[in-house]
């Protein structure tokens, strides 16, 4: 994710922690985003102003650096709070009822104002919109979501991943399926792919 989306998935709350990934021993916590006027991804790159610290000490090194780079991929990771910071590690399941939407119906749950979220891989909606989560029962996406098991594997294996109905995770760079898709989890494995075990980016 760009940072733009990070601040999309805290809420379009200021707070929360990253990382260049070039930085030796800095850490930052984004203080200010401007108004986003435009579309996804980049919703018109408005401004967006951090306080940089020391990543051991907490040493603070800049209170007003403007990260001109807020739009790009690969660069920036969302991390923990440091350990000598009182945040609370942010939780992406907090005040959200995840939706179970078909791919073929991603539209119509846009319209009735679900919201997609790269860190759960499912859409939702905020538990206090209660005309919003009503829509959402009577087209049935409050059904119970099936945990999803995740596997590794080479590119060249995409095509067996397809066939046997695994989604691709972008955010994770793995493939996924419900736990209870018995039959194709047994052809991924017999073709090879790696159960991941851990899912932390």
């Amino acid at each position: 994710m760009n940072i733009y989306e990070m601040y999309v998935e805290h809420w379009k709350q200021p707070g929360f922690w990253i990382r260049r990934t070039t930085w030796g021993n800095t850490i930052a916590k984004i203080k200010h985003v401007g108004e986003l006027s435009g579309r996804p991804p980049y919703y018109g790159n408005p401004e967006v102003v951090a306080i940089v610290f020391d990543l051991h000490t907490g040493e603070v090194k800049d209170e007003h650096f403007v990260i001109d780079t807020a739009g790009t991929y690969k660069t920036w990771r969302w991390v923990h709070p440091p350990s000598w910071s009182s945040d609370a590690t942010f939780d992406p399941n907090a005040g959200r009822v995840i939706l179970n939407v078909p791919f073929a119906e991603n539209r119509r749950a846009s319209r009735i104002g679900a919201r997609w979220s790269d860190l759960l891989g499912a859409w939702w909606i905020a538990e206090f919109d209660e005309k919003a989560l009503a829509k959402a029962k009577d087209l049935g996406f409050m059904e119970p979501v099936a945990p999803l098991i995740f596997f590794s594997a080479l590119y060249e294996q995409r095509q067996i991943a397809k066939d046997a109905g695994a989604k691709w995770e972008g955010g994770k760079k793995q493939w996924s399926l419900p736990v209870t898709n018995h039959e194709a989890i047994a052809k991924l494995r017999e073709a090879g792919f790696q159960e991941v075990l851990s899912h932390d980016d």
